[in-house]
């Protein structure tokens, strides 16, 4: 658009404000026992009837996914319209795919996501060098609006975010997250690796209903007393001075499905066998969030978003001396937020 069409746009007297189309970027075995979600599997707890969409880099076709049924219900691909086949050129939407939903059948079952009997609806919004555009970002969140009943998707993990320049009242990539929730679909989006500053809570995760997530570090050790905050995720306050991130899921070498041949796979030392590989961010916290609350939907159907965050936030168990804008409520226990009741539901 020429500088002069810009001005004619500006003045018409339809349009209240124009945005820039930003560049957005992406951001097991030891993490799901950390939050205890592995415990939920022998009631039965694992995802079953729960789609979760991923808004990410894609996904390859994994025998995690596929074996032994295909549980990945839809690709849409907002990069390459013209390719329907599932695929994953960057790697990290398969990764997180797999922190959420995979079901380790490659693994013998060591690899599990919390969600493992998930449905996954994959949405490419990213490219092969894990880049994207707003503007492809707000399409797919419409898209799971039209699409919501048709493939049952109740939750939408959001892996990817932009520096906050302004208010989430007023930021479009916020604003197409609210309506998500608002229709009753529960948004897990990452924090961002900008720590340990603080103010670096990327966006959409400024806008304070969603459910945004810090990383923490788990020593590789399933107990939770010894987990930390990862340094580098990203801290609070937001631009609006709310206090961020929600809580903490474990994000530190996490290790889940590779896409075999992507940017990642090829570009990364951090491939753990023909299968699997690992990789830390908060981008890896936010989707075993969005397993987490899965189960949480199995067990409890008629919760609204912000029951789940409720539950979420009243299971956390804190880290000593450690600022809430850092850690939020804590770090999640997904056992006592099945378990939790709504009374013992208390603001930080």
């Amino acid at each position: 658009m020429s500088v002069e069409d810009l001005k004619d746009l500006i003045n018409h007297p339809h349009i209240t404000k124009v945005f820039l189309d930003r560049e957005i970027r992406a951001l097991l075995d030891t993490a799901v026992p950390t939050v205890q979600s592995d415990r939920l599997w022998k009631d039965d707890y694992t995802g079953k009837g729960i789609t979760i969409a991923f808004l990410d880099s894609g996904i390859y076709p994994h025998p995690d996914f596929i074996q032994p049924v295909n549980r990945i219900v839809v690709f849409k691909n907002f990069i390459n319209k013209h390719i329907s086949t599932p695929y994953d050129d960057n790697g990290h939407g398969t990764h997180c795919a797999g922190a959420a939903a995979g079901n380790g059948y490659c693994s013998a079952g060591k690899y599990k996501g919390p969600a493992y009997e998930a449905t996954i609806a994959a949405l490419k919004i990213l490219d092969k060098m894990g880049k994207g555009k707003a503007s492809r970002a707000i399409q797919a969140m419409e898209w799971c609006l039209l699409n919501k009943e048709k493939y049952n998707i109740k939750i939408v993990s959001i892996s990817f975010g932009a520096s906050a320049s302004e208010s989430y009242r007023n930021d479009p990539l916020c604003q197409a997250a609210e309506k998500l929730w608002k229709e009753g679909i529960v948004v897990c989006t990452a924090a961002g690796n900008d720590g340990p500053e603080n103010k670096t809570i990327n966006t959409p995760g400024i806008h304070p209903a969603l459910i945004t997530v810090g990383a923490s570090d788990d020593k590789d050790t399933p107990a939770p007393g010894d987990d930390s905050a990862a340094d580098f995720s990203s801290r609070g306050p937001t631009l609006d001075g709310l206090t961020k991130p929600d809580f903490l899921i474990p994000g530190t070498d996490i290790i889940s499905a590779r896409a075999r041949g992507s940017f990642l796979d090829i570009t990364t030392d951090s491939v753990v066998d023909d299968w699997y590989l690992s990789l830390s961010g908060t981008s890896m916290a936010a989707p075993i969030c969005a397993g987490i609350a899965a189960q949480l939907l199995e067990a409890h159907p008629h919760l609204m978003p912000s029951e789940v965050k409720e539950r979420l936030a009243a299971s956390c168990r804190k880290i000593t001396a450690v600022d809430a804008n850092i850690q939020g409520h804590g770090c999640v226990d997904a056992v006592k937020a099945v378990s939790v009741q709504p009374v013992e539901i208390s603001s930080m």
